[in-house]
């Protein structure tokens, strides 16, 4: 959710507290006992897929982390050992080629990091010979492709994902849609006809149905320009 719909919710959920706390009017009125049964669920239906839209996010960084992770953990020996190599038999043109450290190698984009590790990996690999000495074996460099391409296939599925994540997030917006359609268009008329006979409940319901913002403000959707109920009890009057 974005904060708007935080803020939404947070309403919503007020308004259920409204409806569970004054039962037997809700009881003695169907439509009002339809109209909380209908909120109830889409409650619970906008938590659901909430839920599934921040799996949506989390999964697709964790999986492109961890293949990030695992990349540089392979390419890490192979460049100290090639360049420990290129000190030793004075080769600037290798050591420079695979001089990079690994928070270095951590502090490339993703899109940097694939070349950056090619490379290192293909200047060190023409003297793999050499690097014998130095514990580096064909498996190593074979690890390095390997993580590269689990890397290319972590971020390919990036399309899938945010296939994904668009449909959930556009099944969240209109929900949050038949939410405020159920309350404005039936919820709201219905307590406006109790406003005389049950003062104290409807006080509570509109007080309820203000949305609150991190910033303090405070409205109740479509309806700033009412004149807020008046009050027979300690409840505040809609500001």
């Amino acid at each position: 959710m974005n904060q708007n719909e935080e803020n939404k919710s947070n309403m919503y959920n007020a308004v259920e507290a409204v409806f569970i706390g004054n039962a037997s009017i809700v009881a003695e009125i169907p439509a009002l006992g339809e109209v909380h049964t209908d909120l109830q669920s889409l409650i619970a239906e906008i938590e659901t897929t909430d839920g599934e839209l921040m799996k949506t996010t989390e999964g697709k960084i964790s999986v492109k982390s961890k293949a990030i992770e695992e990349l540089i953990a392979s390419i890490v020996p192979i460049a100290a050992a090639a360049r420990a190599y290129a000190v030793r038999k004075k080769l600037v043109e290798l050591r420079a080629a695979v001089d990079y450290s690994e928070n270095q190698l951590k502090h490339l984009t993703q899109v940097e990091l694939p070349i950056k590790v090619k490379n290192i990996k293909d200047a060190a690999h023409a003297v793999l010979s050499d690097l014998a000495s130095y514990g580096m074996t064909q498996a190593k460099f074979d690890l390095v492709d390997a993580k590269l391409t689990a890397l290319k296939s972590a971020s390919g599925k990036k399309n899938t994902g945010f296939t994904d994540h668009v449909a959930i997030r556009k099944t969240l917006s209109e929900l949050f849609e038949k939410a405020d359609d159920l309350l404005q268009s039936e919820a709201d008329d219905i307590v406006e006809v109790l406003k005389e006979s049950k003062l104290s409940f409807y006080n509570q319901y509109f007080a309820a149905r203000v949305i609150k913002d991190l910033g303090g403000s405070h409205t109740k959707p479509n309806d700033e320009d009412k004149t807020p109920p008046p009050t027979d009890t300690q409840t505040p009057p809609v500001q």
